[in-house]
């Protein structure tokens, strides 16, 4: 009895050792010492171990590195410089008679062919059941901030188009009338729109782009189609979502399903689109000729050859791009995909810089842990078109709702302004690499910036020790 007792004592602390680290988010496939809470949650949870606490349902959550050294933020490399003599700011005195004040720092302008307040987007989130809960919060509120606003893949084919096929899940058509009948008004902003594999089973863009419903705002110039060639969370992998057993029934015709032992839950995953550089190329041409009253905009995630899928997104004539570096959609991918895959959204930031020295006329957009004004200034001094986020917003809306949406982004309005008016721009689109310094020698030369531990060395020695590096 007592090594029974024992054994039934060790194996109750190696349970609440696997719970205990299941909460604490595993550091899959590494970490501290050796990870034996890892291998007792796979023990126990199986597949079910492979994907963040909570997964689907929170805005975040999942273990990036472990006790690994992590990928350098923005933040972490990256400071603004600003300058002493501001004759920008005594061109806006002079206009003004009066001293520029942070305010006047003009944050409007376009962005992927949509006229925007400020150079944000929230990013395209789809059918999980975070994302989906507070999608007509999110577009309500980005809609009266005058930001950009992204509709997943497989919210029609999981959602439903124009029907609720899921209680408490609002279907495609509601989200974008949510967004576009408030944005009309305004004359403000833009939806994109994803299509997966199995939502071009229904044809979703042919039926976006003949609805009578939408026709006034695709005539407006309103709606934009995103070609999803992969994601920051996940490169290279489709979306995956836990459905219960009845709506995986409903889906089985179109999803691969991995069931539950007991059968009350199943996996869904969605496959990847197969991309070559002559199916991106063909594939935007043929979306210029198939529909030509909408924007094309082209998602990237953190890919090696991200910049030659740039070059080819630019030369077809995409409105923009998307670079979504590995620090994106912590709760929202699988813990493998989020420990190993996808170069971070420095390197991604690197390949904007690139694209711009060889002249890619596109809007580039980064995205991936970005949420703060210091990001979009400094996405731009690097010659990125603006950002995108996605869990801020997610955040915001469980927070406030709609006026929450409106709050997070006032705030991060307000913080650009301050920053560019220090830096003496007092317009956005008027930033640039002479605006930054990078506290490690590797990263100013990869970035083309100045070195801030060398004052001999400006930015434009950087930009050609840049050109050198990459």
């Amino acid at each position: 009895m007592a090594n029974l007792a024992s054994r039934l004592l060790a194996a109750a602390r190696l349970r609440l050792e696997a719970l205990r680290a299941r909460l604490a988010g595993p550091p899959l496939g590494g970490g501290c010492g050796y990870p034996e809470g890892e291998i007792v949650a796979r023990a126990i949870l199986g597949r079910r171990a492979l994907y963040p606490r909570g997964y689907g349902a929170v805005a975040f959550g999942g273990p990036r590195r472990g006790c690994r050294r992590s990928p350098p933020a923005m933040e972490d490399l990256l400071v603004l410089a600003p300058p002493a003599f501001t004759p920008g700011r005594l061109e806006v005195l002079a206009e003004k008679f009066r001293e520029p004040l942070y305010s006047d720092v003009e944050t409007g302008g376009t962005l992927g062919g949509f006229r925007v307040r400020l150079p944000l987007a929230v990013a395209s989130m789809g059918s999980t059941d975070v994302a989906s809960r507070y999608s007509l919060a999110i577009a309500r509120g980005a809609a009266r901030a005058g930001v950009v606003y992204g509709v997943g893949e497989n919210v029609a084919t999981v959602r439903g188009y124009d029907r609720r096929l899921t209680r408490g899940h609002p279907s495609l058509l509601e989200r974008l009338t949510a967004y576009l009948s408030e944005a009309a008004e305004r004359g403000l902003g833009g939806v994109t729109i994803q299509q997966s594999v199995e939502d071009a089973y229904d044809e979703l863009w042919n039926r976006v782009y003949s609805d009578k419903r939408i026709d006034p705002y695709i005539d407006e110039g309103m709606v934009a189609f995103e070609v999803k060639v992969g994601q920051g969370a996940k490169p290279g992998l489709g979306g995956v979502i836990r459905v219960p057993r009845g709506e995986a029934e409903r889906l089985s015709r179109k999803y691969r399903l991995d069931f539950d032992p007991g059968g009350r839950w199943a996996t869904r995953y969605s496959a990847p689109a197969t991309f070559t550089a002559e199916i991106l190329r063909g594939m935007i041409r043929n979306m210029r000729t198939s529909y030509p009253r909408v924007r094309i905009w082209v998602k990237l995630g953190g890919f090696r050859d991200a910049l030659e899928a740039v070059r080819i997104a630019a030369g077809e004539g995409a409105d923009a791009v998307v670079l979504d570096g590995g620090e994106g959609g912590t709760g929202l991918a699988p813990i493998p995909a989020l420990r190993h895959l996808g170069l971070p959204t420095i390197a991604m930031a690197a390949a904007a810089r690139r694209a711009r020295e060889l002249g890619y006329s596109v809007d580039i957009m980064l995205s991936g842990g970005l949420y703060s004004g210091f990001h979009l200034v400094a996405s731009l001094a690097l010659g990125a078109s603006g950002i995108a986020a996605g869990r801020p917003f997610l955040i915001a809306a469980a927070a406030a709702g709609p006026r929450g949406v409106e709050r997070y982004v006032e705030s991060v309005l307000v913080e650009a302004q301050m920053l560019a008016s220090a830096l003496g721009k007092y317009r956005l689109d008027r930033l640039g690499p002479e605006d930054l310094a990078a506290v490690d020698p590797h990263a100013a030369r990869a970035l083309g910036v100045a070195y801030a531990l060398n004052p001999q060395w400006g930015a434009a020695a950087a930009r050609e020790a840049g050109r050198a590096a990459l």
